[in-house]
């Protein structure tokens, strides 16, 4: 298995393991899938590193080298013995899916590093989608990263946020950070004395709510999009 540390393992291809594959190789990463049935491993069709294997099973994931892994997703809901499997054979970082809030509880106690919900999640988006039309608008322009945070890029069309310092602009404020500004072909590392240009592209982290309102005020009614 020609794979190295920076790679990552994904178990279980269901519905919700099949998204993840999907968006790391449409992130240019290496996948290694891992499933108990073989027509599971079937797609995508870019994936080609799998194995079928009850991922519970410590002495096949040491023969699979599971444990030179930096990180494990484990995207099947019956985890807590393959979770186990996992911390025994030394993997680093692990990931897991919880289906209720005491099964977190015990994916928290045996040492999972980050445990997701998708269900909460999806709520979490749907409620947002229903109350906030800001939310529609730039769905799009978002990459959610976890806890309610999204990292988002959007062009600088309102008059008042240019050639003012960031440090006089209500970023703080409204609790989101600029990480870069793209200015033409240049991309610019941001301190509080730059300024906004009429077109800049900036990329901002914070709460989905705040990072749409902020949104709002950078772009004028005409000019929206990237």
């Amino acid at each position: 298995m020609a794979m190295n540390k920076k790679d990552i393992c994904v178990i279980g291809m269901g519905r919700f393991g099949l998204s993840i594959v999907k968006q790391l190789i449409e992130l240019k990463k290496q996948v290694f899938a891992i499933d108990t049935e073989e027509k599971s491993l079937v797609r995508p069709s870019r994936l080609t590193n799998t194995a079928i294997l009850d991922a519970s099973d410590v002495e096949g994931l040491k023969a699979l080298g599971i444990d030179t892994f930096n990180t494990v997703i484990v995207a099947v809901s019956e985890n807590i013995e393959i979770v186990a499997s996992l911390k025994e054979i030394g993997v680093k970082h692990i990931i897991a899916k919880a289906i209720s809030d005491a099964h977190e509880r015990v994916l928290n106690q045996i040492g999972v590093d980050v445990i997701v919900k998708p269900e909460v999640e999806a709520g979490v988006r749907t409620a947002l989608i229903a109350t906030n039309t800001n939310f529609i608008k730039y769905s799009k322009l978002l990459q959610e990263i976890g806890d309610g945070y999204a990292i988002g890029s959007t062009k600088v069309n309102d008059v008042s946020w240019i050639s003012k310092p960031l440090s006089e602009l209500k970023f703080k404020k409204l609790e989101v950070s600029v990480v870069s500004i793209k200015r033409d072909s240049k991309v610019l590392i941001p301190s509080g004395t730059t300024k906004l240009k009429y077109n800049d592209i900036v990329t901002l982290i914070g709460k989905v709510p705040n990072l749409t309102n902020v949104f709002t005020e950078l772009n004028d009614e005409n000019d929206n999009n990237l």
